[in-house]
Parts: C-alpha cells; sequence; structure tokens
C-alpha cells in the first residue's frame, strides 16, 4: 500500500512540476538577454575616468618594408660601386659635423653645417640625386649596425657619434631609451629617427627624392608621442604635425589627454568635447566622453570657490 501511495505522490509531484515549467518556460534565455543588456548598459554609460591612452598615428607596415628593403638595397649599391668625389666628401662632412656636434665644438659644428649644405646642392647639382640617395642609404645602414653594437656593448669605434652626432645624449634626455643600454625604437622607428636628422643636417628635407614621405613621418612621430617625455608644448606640437600626415588621426582627443596629464583639465575638457561635437561616434567617442567628465569634475575641484 505504502508503494502506491509512493507512485503517487511521485505522479503529482511531477504533475504539478510540469503545470509551473509550462508558466517558466522561456524565461532563462529572457533572463540572459536581460543580463546582458544590463551589462552592456554598464559598459556604454559614461563614467568619470582618467584618460590612460594617447593615441598614436597609424602606419602602413608594407611600407616600411618597401622603403627598408630600399634602403638596404642602395646601400649594397654603394658599398660594390665607389661613390663620385663629391658625394664621398658630403659623407665625410656630415661626420666631421656629427663629431664637431657630440664634442660641444659648437662653432665647428656651425662651419660645417654650412659646408655641408653647400656640398649637398654641389653633389646633387653634378651627379643626380640617385647617387646622394646611395649615400643616405649607406649611412642609414651603418648608423644601425652602430646603434647594434652600442647596445651590445661592443667598444666604441666613433661611428655612433660621427653618425647621429648627440643622438645618445638626446635618446637619453628625450627618454628613448629601455633600459641603460637599449634603445627604446624599432628597426623603422631608427631608420625614420636617421633619416630626420640626415636631410636636416644636409638642407634636403624639401628636396624631391628625400623628403620623408607621409608614413615615414608618421612612424616619427609615433614613436614620439609614445616614448619622449616631453612637455606638454612640445606634444602639442607633434599632434598638430601629425594631423597633417594623418587625416584619421584623434587630434582633438590626444590634445585633451596631453592637456589632462599636464594638469590643464579646462582646456581637456574643451578638447574632449571638440573631439565628440565632431565624432560623436566611433572608436573614441565612449573615452572621450569618460575623459570629459573627469575633467569637468577635476577643473571643479581644483577651481578656487568665489
Amino acid at each position: 500500500m505504502s508503494g502506491v501511495v509512493g507512485e503517487v505522490k511521485t505522479v503529482r509531484s511531477r504533475t504539478v512540476a510540469s503545470g509551473l515549467s509550462r508558466h517558466v518556460e522561456g524565461w532563462q534565455p529572457a533572463l540572459v538577454a536581460v543580463a546582458i543588456a544590463a551589462t552592456f548598459a554598464l559598459l556604454v554609460v559614461p563614467r568619470p575616468a582618467a584618460p590612460d591612452t594617447l593615441p598614436l598615428p597609424s602606419v602602413d607596415a608594407r611600407e616600411q618594408a618597401r622603403s627598408a628593403a630600399t634602403s638596404r638595397a642602395l646601400a649594397t649599391r654603394a658599398a660594390a660601386e665607389p661613390l663620385p668625389y663629391l658625394v664621398r666628401a658630403l659623407g665625410e662632412t656630415l661626420r666631421a659635423f656629427g663629431k664637431a656636434d657630440v664634442e660641444g665644438r659648437s662653432g665647428d659644428a656651425a662651419r660645417k653645417l654650412i659646408e655641408l649644405r653647400g656640398l649637398a646642392q654641389t653633389a646633387r647639382a653634378k651627379h643626380g640625386d640617385e647617387s646622394v640617395q646611395a649615400l643616405l642609404g649607406l649611412q642609414t645602414e651603418l648608423f644601425l649596425s652602430a646603434i647594434a653594437r652600442w647596445e651590445a656593448r661592443q667598444p666604441d669605434d666613433g661611428e655612433l657619434a660621427e653618425l647621429g652626432g648627440a643622438f645618445l645624449d638626446k635618446a637619453k634626455a628625450a627618454g628613448w631609451l629601455a633600459g641603460e643600454r637599449r634603445l627604446a625604437a624599432d628597426e623603422h622607428e631608427r631608420r625614420a629617427l636617421f633619416k630626420l636628422r640626415w636631410v636636416e643636417a644636409t638642407g634636403l628635407r624639401s628636396a624631391g627624392g628625400f623628403a620623408p614621405t607621409a608614413n615615414e613621418l608618421r612612424v616619427y612621430y609615433r614613436f614620439l608621442l609614445a616614448h619622449s617625455a616631453q612637455s606638454t608644448e612640445e606634444a602639442l606640437r607633434q599632434i598638430g604635425a601629425v594631423e597633417k600626415v594623418d587625416l584619421e588621426y584623434p587630434g582633438q582627443f590626444a590634445r585633451g589627454v596631453v592637456h589632462y596629464r599636464g594638469g590643464q583639465f579646462g582646456l581637456a575638457a574643451e578638447a574632449f568635447q571638440a573631439h565628440l561635437t565632431k565624432h560623436p561616434t566611433g572608436p573614441w567617442a565612449l573615452r572621450a566622453k569618460n575623459h570629459l567628465l573627469a575633467a569637468a569634475e577635476r577643473t571643479r575641484e581644483t577651481t578656487p570657490a568665489p
């Protein structure tokens, strides 16, 4: 008898459960959907947050590879075929300028710089750009090798100072080192750093065939923004330069980050608002809203009471 009663109770409980399941059927997916929606809402609702990321300009990796291959090919050619005398003289004068620069002989450096720029024009006029470009390619590869030897703590042969001048002193002061003997720059950044120095020194920065490409400039400024311990004013100048070679760069957002880091919270708020006015949506929009709220809060906190 007791077994029959137990079976009846089991059947009843299953019937009740089955009846309840009809009422709650489909709730589990609905609850999951509600949870997802709530989580998404938390993610997209602006909340005060200090900036932790400075946008960097975009770089074309394929163009970087092509540029490096061209430089190596020019260096190989220059090593295999003697360059014209005037071009070799240009290279030696660059070395003399670099040595005077690193040794702090400002008068000699100034005289060598004038001589260097005159030789650059003379060499181009007599032998064309191709030979001078071959010199640039050769000296670029020699500079990269000199940096590698310095990082490996090999004996100093003076070549890094001749080709780069006070490059190492500048690197230490600007925060370009990752450790005592390692330059915080990859190969392409090192190439860009040297080329900018070379074309500035020779006065060929604006000359066709020597002017840095937009991609090389993006590489250069990407490195500076990522690694330099520069002032607010210098960072803002670099941001303005990036905007000229990277039309998609979120310059106002970057200005907001720089102003915030410099304690200029009112200017930071204005910059983030300017970014949102121009880009109400997009990859930086939510960050801009969060940083705008944080900047507004800090502005109120730091504004003296009337």
